[in-house]
């Protein structure tokens, strides 16, 4: 039984990780903001124009994806 729930979990995972993969780019309604929100610095405008809907500096953003892992 324990195999079948590991392989039911490995599955919910992957699926998971693909629907995050899927929406990660999606381009977004909001517009990106002049300057981060979490430290108030400018974003600069190809970051802006790159990403929409970008609310944070790159520094801001790394420390974000660190703290996620």
């Amino acid at each position: 039984m324990p195999d079948e729930i590991d392989r039911d979990q490995e599955f919910n995972e992957q699926r998971l990780e693909d629907m995050i993969e899927q929406n990660r780019f999606k381009s977004t309604a909001t517009p990106s903001l002049p300057y981060c929100r979490l430290c108030g610095k400018s974003i600069p405008d190809k970051r802006r124009q790159t990403l929409p809907g970008v609310t944070t500096c790159i520094e801001c953003q790394t420390v974000l994806e660190r703290r996620q892992r």
